[in-house]
């Protein structure tokens, strides 16, 4: 016992005498490291009767835990000093610190909703995961319906029922596969007039090519008030499209065929003299009006999908839809 106290009492004079980190060290291998003599004594401690050895031990644990903590105490003392003491050079010049930056889709996106948001739109986001109903059945898209081989599905495999929806509203999931299914969730809940957006993630089935992916954004709209027509969808559209490109678009509609609208219409624009496609669009069918339990023949309104990725293409002058999705640092920096 004396041995054990005459190194604890050793070790504290010598400690309090420490002014450095080079002589803490110096320290630290005389009392603590392995050929310390708290070590010897430890490693001599198997020879002692078993009584003993107890009592002997657990005081030269108490030793080692207390000096370990003076060393942990004077070391953090001497680091506290010695930066405070180095020198600052405030002429030197910073080192820019590289930050993140937003995504080119998330860049576009931003920018439709704040125009949209301009012209009174509210911004209404939906589920990634649909019901067979929403997605097809509620927009005029049966089964065996023609019009259902345009997009081919993700089917979601669920072994229990969905809580939100009942078995007659059809416990098939998938992921959507348009953004047009928050037009009757909406309607279903709200009253005209009105005027939403929803932008969000679709995913269809299909092989990846410079124009195309199993995933990409669209933007819906719906509006839906009393006397609405084309014409008040076309002054819409090109004031949006105005202010994201920066310049005067001319647009073009073209008919085209969509269940859920009637008639129905591709939106072109003309950029370097050529004929882009940007978006799909036309008035709501008033089966769906009907389905939500609106009155009939009392409202009337218009619905587009805008695709995001398309008109970051144009944009940014960008020919392969795919760079959008392989996280390749060169193709993203360019956009911070």
């Amino acid at each position: 016992m004396m041995d054990l106290e005459e190194i604890k009492n050793s070790a504290q004079k010598e400690w309090e005498n420490i002014d450095s980190l080079e002589s803490l060290e110096q320290w630290r291998i005389k009392f603590l490291s392995r050929k310390s003599e708290l070590s010897q004594f430890f490693n001599n401690l198997k020879n002692t009767p078993l009584k003993e050895r107890k009592e002997k031990g657990k005081k030269a644990n108490e030793i080692r835990a207390f000096l370990n903590e003076i060393y942990q105490q004077k070391k953090n003392k001497l680091l506290d000093n010695s930066y405070s003491q180095k020198e600052i050079d405030i002429t030197r010049p910073g080192v820019k610190i590289e930050i993140g930056h937003l995504h080119p889709l998330t860049l576009i996106t931003r920018d439709l909703v704040k125009t949209f948001e301009k012209l009174g739109f509210e911004i209404v986001l939906g589920e990634e995961i649909e019901t067979e109903y929403y997605n097809f059945d509620a927009l005029r898209i049966p089964e065996n319906h023609p019009a259902r081989d345009m997009w081919d599905t993700f089917w979601i495999k669920s072994k229990g029922k969905n809580p939100v929806y009942t078995d007659e509203q059809k416990s098939k999931l998938l992921l959507r596969t348009h953004t047009s299914p928050m037009q009757i969730h909406y309607m279903e809940t709200h009253k005209p007039p009105f005027r939403i957006i929803v932008p969000g993630r679709c995913f269809r089935f299909e092989a990846t090519d410079p124009h195309h992916d199993f995933q990409f954004h669209q933007i819906e709209g719906l509006v839906v008030d009393n006397n609405i027509n084309l014409a008040n969808f076309k002054q819409l559209i090109n004031e949006v499209l105005n202010e994201i490109f920066e310049q005067n678009i001319i647009v073009r509609f073209r008919p085209s065929y969509f269940p859920f609208v009637t008639p129905g219409l591709e939106v072109d624009i003309k950029l370097n003299n050529e004929w882009l496609e940007v978006m799909g669009a036309g008035m709501v069918h008033p089966d769906l009006f009907k389905k939500v339990g609106y009155s009939q023949n009392k409202y009337q309104g218009f619905a587009f999908g805008l695709g995001i990725e398309r008109i970051a293409m144009v944009k940014y002058n960008i020919n392969d839809i795919r760079l959008f999705f392989n996280s390749d640092l060169r193709f993203l920096k360019q956009f911070s």
